[in-house]
C-alpha cells in the first residue's frame, strides 16, 4: 500500500516548466535558476519585500532587473535579494537608535546622483543614515515617478518609526504587558473550564460503559428466558408453525439487540466526538492566545507573521485529516450496522455477519487512517517547502524494494481480506486445512490459528489456505451409518432408529442442539457383510460430536435391548470327505 501510495503521488506531481522560463540555458545546476524565498519574478523584473523590525509586516518592495542565473551575475547588476537584505538591515540599526532617541527619527528625501534617497536623522548623530535608493526599476514598478515613490516611500517609512516609537515607551509597554498578562489569565480559565467538562465526558463515559455491560448481561438474561418461553410454547404448538415462530422471536430479539447496541455505541461516539472537540478547541484556544499575545508585546511583534502562517496552515491540516479520519470511521460504523441488521438476511448469517464485521471495520479503519496521515504528511512536508517530490520517489522505491522482498506476507495479506470478506470461517468454526484441523482460536489478516483435538496450537499463513472444509458454519451434521446383520428384520432396525431421534428431539436438553428431527434415510448399501443404515443428524454448530456420541449410546443401548445383530463377514466351511469315508 505504501508503495502504490507514493507512486500514485509521484507520477501526479507538477513540478515546474522551465521551457516558459525565457533564455534559461540547460545548467546541471538546479539551484542557479531557482528564485531565492522571499523574491517574485515577472518578467524583466524581481521584487523582494521590505519588512517592518516590529512586526515583520511588508511595508514595501524593492524592484531590480531580472537575473536568471545567480551563479554568473552580470557586472553592475545587483539581485534584489541582497539589496533588500541591505535595506531591512539598516531598518533594525535606525529602528535600535529610536528607542534611545529623544525625539521621533526624521525621514527625508535627498538626491544623490540624480537618484532621490531616503535618509533617517535622529538627535543622536549629526549625520544621516541613508536608507535606500529610489531607481527607475522601481517607479518603472510601481508606475510612478521617482520623486511620487520616494515621497510614498517617506510617508510609510515615516509612520513606521513613529508608530515604534510609541509602542517602545514605558507606558505603552507597561499596558501591553498587563493585557498579555489578562489574555494570559483568560487562557488559564479557560482550560480549567475545558478540563473540567472533559473530566465531566469522562465520567460519563463510564457510566455509559458500565450501563453497556448491564445491559448486555440483562440482554443475556433476557435470551435465557426467552428460551424457556419458547421451549414451553413449542410444546404447545407442534409443527412447522412452532419453528416458525421461534425463528421470527429470535430474528426480532436478535434486531432488537443490534439497534439497542448500535444505540449506546451512538452515545459512545458522541461522547467522544465531544472530548476530541475540547481538544481541538483547547489547542485553537491557545494558539489565538499566543498570538495574540506575540502581537501585543512589542519584543515579541517581530515574531507574529511566522505565527499567523505556517502554525495556522499545520493546525488547519492536521484538524481536517482528524476530522475526515472521524467521519470516515463513523460512515464505517453506519455501513457496518446496515449490512449486520438486514432483516433479509437469515438468522445463522446475521449473526455470523454481526461477529465478523467488528474485524472488517477496525481493518478499513486502520487502512483509512494510515492514507490520511500519509496525505497528511505530505502536505507538512509541503507546507515546511521540502523537496516531497524526492521524499516520495525515495519512498517508491524503498517501497517497491520491500513489496518485492516480502512477497509471501502481501499475499497472506490479501488472501486474509478475502477470507474475512467472503466469510471463509470465523473465529469459534472449526475448519480443516489440508491435513490441518482444529478450532479456530485467533484469525487476522496474516496468519490463522487452530487448537487441534490434542490441544496443539497450529499457526497457518493465509496464503497457504487454498482449500478450507468448514465443518461448523450456521449449522453441523452427523452422518451416523451402522452395519446390521441379515437376520434383522429391516423394518424393525429402521423404526427403532426412528424411536431413537425422535425421544431424542423430544428431550429439552437435546432439542437445543438439534434444529430439526433426524432424518432416518434407510439402508445405503448391501454386502457380504450385511445392510448399511444410514442416519442424517443435523445440529447447531460445534454440537455435532456431542449429539453423535449421545446418539451411537442410545443407539447401542437399544440394539442391546431388542436383540439386534451388528453384521459381519460371513465364514463358509468346506469339508471335503476322505476316499475311506466314501467306501
Amino acid at each position: 500500500m505504501i508503495c502504490c501510495l507514493a507512486v500514485s503521488l509521484v507520477l501526479g506531481w507538477s513540478g515546474t516548466v522551465q521551457s516558459q522560463i525565457p533564455s534559461v540555458s540547460s545548467d546541471s545546476s538546479q539551484r542557479a535558476l531557482d528564485l531565492p524565498n522571499g523574491v517574485n519574478r515577472s518578467g524583466e523584473y524581481e521584487t523582494a519585500a521590505i519588512r517592518s523590525p516590529l512586526d515583520n509586516k511588508t511595508l514595501f518592495e524593492v524592484t531590480s532587473p531580472t537575473i536568471f542565473n545567480r551563479e554568473d551575475i552580470p557586472p553592475g547588476k545587483l539581485p534584489v535579494e541582497v539589496r533588500a537584505q541591505e535595506v531591512n538591515e539598516r531598518l533594525w540599526r535606525v529602528f535600535y537608535r529610536a528607542v534611545n532617541a529623544n525625539q521621533t527619527p526624521v525621514v527625508t528625501v535627498a538626491i544623490l546622483n540624480n537618484r532621490p534617497i531616503l535618509e533617517i536623522r535622529d538627535d543622536r548623530s549629526t549625520r544621516p543614515i541613508r536608507l535606500v535608493t529610489v531607481t527607475e526599476p522601481d517607479a518603472d514598478w510601481n508606475g510612478k515617478t521617482l520623486k511620487e515613490l520616494a515621497q510614498e516611500w517617506q510617508k510609510i517609512l515615516q509612520s513606521e518609526i513613529a508608530r515604534f516609537k510609541q509602542l517602545t515607551t514605558p507606558a505603552a509597554i507597561e499596558q501591553r504587558v498587563r493585557q498579555a498578562i489578562q489574555i494570559l489569565l483568560a487562557l488559564l480559565l479557560a482550560s480549567s473550564v475545558i478540563w473540567f467538562l472533559r473530566r465531566f465526558l469522562r465520567g460519563q463515559q463510564r457510566q455509559l460503559e458500565t450501563r453497556y455491560q448491564e445491559q448486555l448481561a440483562k440482554i443475556i438474561s433476557t435470551e435465557k428466558n426467552q428460551e424457556v418461553q419458547s421451549k414451553t410454547t413449542s410444546e404447545l404448538i407442534e409443527g412447522e408453525e412452532a419453528e416458525a415462530r421461534e425463528i421470527a422471536d429470535w430474528r426480532s430479539h436478535f434486531l432488537a439487540t443490534a439497534t439497542h447496541r448500535m444505540s449506546l455505541k451512538h452515545q459512545l461516539d458522541v461522547n467522544k466526538f465531544l472530548k476530541w472537540m475540547l481538544f481541538w478547541l483547547f489547542i485553537l484556544m491557545w494558539y489565538v492566545g499566543i498570538g495574540w499575545i506575540i502581537a501585543t508585546v512589542p519584543i515579541l511583534m517581530s515574531w507574529s507573521l511566522y505565527v499567523w502562517t505556517t502554525p495556522l496552515a499545520l493546525i488547519a491540516i492536521w484538524f481536517s485529516v482528524s476530522l475526515t479520519i472521524r467521519l470516515s470511521k463513523s460512515i464505517i460504523d453506519r455501513i457496518m450496522h446496515s449490512w449486520t441488521v438486514n432483516p433479509l438476511l437469515p438468522l445463522g448469517e446475521a449473526q455470523r455477519t454481526t461477529l465478523r464485521s467488528t474485524t472488517i471495520a477496525e481493518a478499513l479503519k486502520g487502512l483509512v487512517t494510515f492514507v490520511l496521515v500519509i496525505v497528511g504528511i505530505v502536505w507538512t512536508l509541503g507546507l515546511f517547502n521540502l523537496p516531497t517530490g524526492s521524499i516520495l520517489a525515495g519512498g517508491a522505491v524503498i517501497g517497491l524494494a520491500i513489496s518485492f522482498g516480502s512477497q509471501s506476507l502481501i499475499k497472506d495479506l490479501v488472501n486474509g481480506c478475502l477470507i474475512l470478506i467472503e466469510d471463509q470461517f470465523a473465529i469459534g468454526d472449526v475448519i480443516q486445512v489440508g491435513s490441518k484441523s482444529g478450532l479456530v482460536e485467533n484469525l487476522n489478516l496474516r496468519v490463522t490459528q487452530l487448537r487441534s483435538s490434542e490441544g496443539e496450537l497450529i499457526t497457518i499463513p493465509n496464503s497457504a489456505i487454498s482449500d478450507v472444509s468448514n465443518l461448523t458454519r450456521l449449522w453441523s451434521r452427523v452422518d451416523f451409518s451402522i452395519l446390521v446383520a441379515y437376520e434383522n428384520d429391516p423394518e424393525t432396525v429402521l423404526n427403532l432408529l426412528r424411536q431413537i431421534s425422535q425421544q431424542m428431539y423430544d428431550e429439552p436438553i437435546w432439542r437445543e442442539r438439534l434444529p430439526e428431527l433426524p432424518e432416518v434415510l434407510g439402508i445405503d448399501d448391501l454386502s457380504h457383510t450385511g445392510m448399511l443404515v444410514r442416519v442424517w443428524i443435523k445440529t447447531a454448530p460445534m454440537e455435532q460430536w456431542s449429539v453423535g456420541r449421545e446418539f451411537r449410546f442410545r443407539v447401542r443401548q437399544a440394539f442391546a435391548a431388542n436383540h439386534i445383530q451388528i453384521g459381519r463377514p460371513q465364514r463358509i466351511n468346506y469339508t471335503i470327505e476322505s476316499s475311506d469315508t466314501l467306501g
